[in-house]
């Protein structure tokens, strides 16, 4: 029942909507001047100074790390495409390692007091979203415990039955590319950086990445300024990179631009796929799946809620926010109770780390070199796993209340 002139505005919409979301463009370019110039490549070697062959060790604390940079900043994508390469650097592509950068990302930013989830989620629960984030933060440690320690776990079984592969984007270009990405990385090839200096200094520029990425937002607070926005971070850490490495601000402002093509690729892949699913939003498809809740006995009406947030989050989710926005006002019609849309915005976001259109899904296939639907298929089967943990605990608060 949709006109040509509708298809066209909603289709060109799905790729407007992806490109539109800067802050990972910027981050993705940042990152990849400093693996080019050098600075992923010193993290590994100081890494394996310090722990030799124990790179579980590494991989669950940088799980960690991605979690709480995640819950302080309130998005997952800009800190994935930071972290991801790191871990890449030390780990390799482990299944189990992906899948907990997953867990916990997911669950970081769909209770983060920072994050436009639970500004939503926090106004339909009638609560702040401090308090919201209070209330849900004993099942949010839950998930980073589960994630940092299959990604410990993984990686050490990993590494004994296989041994360990690193995937490094060295200053000369990415090391390890998937079929059809060959070409992506031609184009975005810059010219060597010659390394300067010892790994400690080489180190620093990515040092100072994360650091901005931990306190930035705090600090942002503290302030009252936003001296760590999208568009400033990566001036700070360019600068860094700069002087450190001794580089003139018309190379770095080369490798900048060069470093945005790859994920440029992921995006348009994203957004082309998204414009088919705001066809399906437009004439009520999930709004329909939503309904169906109602459908559901009294007593299962909440975990039929979670399963149908999940799913719908599969196909959509290149917002969850969005998917919130959408399913919420159709389950509280249909009687989940109001202490449940927190598990509602978890669920969703569980969701999202197997959908095509998820930002984050595509900054970690960025992250790891490597393709969507490869990372789509590691997470398969742990994020129903993830979805059975999530209706237990809200099972729990049940009983509780």
């Amino acid at each position: 029942g949709l006109d040509l002139a509708k298809v066209t505005e909603l289709f060109l919409k799905g790729v407007t909507q992806i490109l539109g979301i800067t802050s990972v463009l910027m981050f993705a370019a940042t990152a990849m001047v400093l693996a080019r110039a050098g600075s992923t490549r010193a993290i590994l070697e100081l890494i394996q100074r310090r722990f030799g062959d124990r790179v579980e060790l590494v991989a669950g604390a940088m799980t960690l790390v991605q979690a709480l940079a995640t819950y302080v900043a309130g998005i997952g994508a800009a800190n994935t495409l930071v972290t991801a390469p790191l871990i890449a650097a030390v780990a390799g592509f482990v299944p189990g390692l992906v899948a907990g950068l997953s867990i916990v990302s997911g669950a970081s930013w769909a209770t983060s007091p920072a994050s436009a989830e639970s500004a939503y989620i926090s106004q339909q629960m009638q609560l702040s979203p401090v308090d919201y984030a209070a209330f849900m933060r004993p099942y949010t440690v839950a998930f980073w415990l589960i994630g940092v320690v299959l990604a410990w776990w993984s990686v050490r079984r990993w590494r004994l039955a296989n041994g360990i592969e690193p995937i490094i984007a060295t200053d000369t270009g990415d090391a390890t590319l998937p079929a059809g990405l060959e070409s992506a990385a031609a184009a975005a090839k810059a010219e060597p950086a010659a390394l300067v200096g010892g790994p400690w200094r080489r180190a620093l520029p990515f040092f100072v990445l994360l650091a901005i990425i931990l306190v930035g937002p705090l600090l942002n607070r503290l302030i009252g300024r936003p001296i760590f926005s999208p568009a400033l971070t990566p001036l700070w850490v360019l600068a860094v990179a700069a002087v450190a490495l001794k580089l003139s601000p018309n190379r770095i402002g080369e490798m900048f631009i060069d470093g945005g093509l790859t994920i440029l690729r992921y995006l348009f892949l994203v957004g082309l796929f998204l414009g088919f699913i705001n066809l399906l939003a437009e004439i009520g498809t999930f709004e329909t799946i939503a309904g169906f809740v109602g459908l559901a006995p009294i007593r299962l009406v909440t975990i039929v809620a979670l399963i149908a947030a999940f799913l719908i989050a599969i196909p959509s989710a290149a917002y969850t926010v969005a998917i919130d926005a959408l399913v919420i006002p159709v389950l509280a019609a249909v009687g989940v109770p109001v202490w449940a849309f927190g598990f509602v915005g978890i669920a969703v976001a569980q969701g999202a780390m197997i959908s095509p259109v998820q930002i984050n899904v595509a900054a970690t296939a960025h992250g790891f070199r490597t393709e969507i639907m490869r990372i789509i298929r590691t997470n398969l089967p742990y994020m129903p796993a993830a979805l059975v943990v999530t209706i237990v605990l809200a099972a729990i608060v049940t009983a509780v209340r």
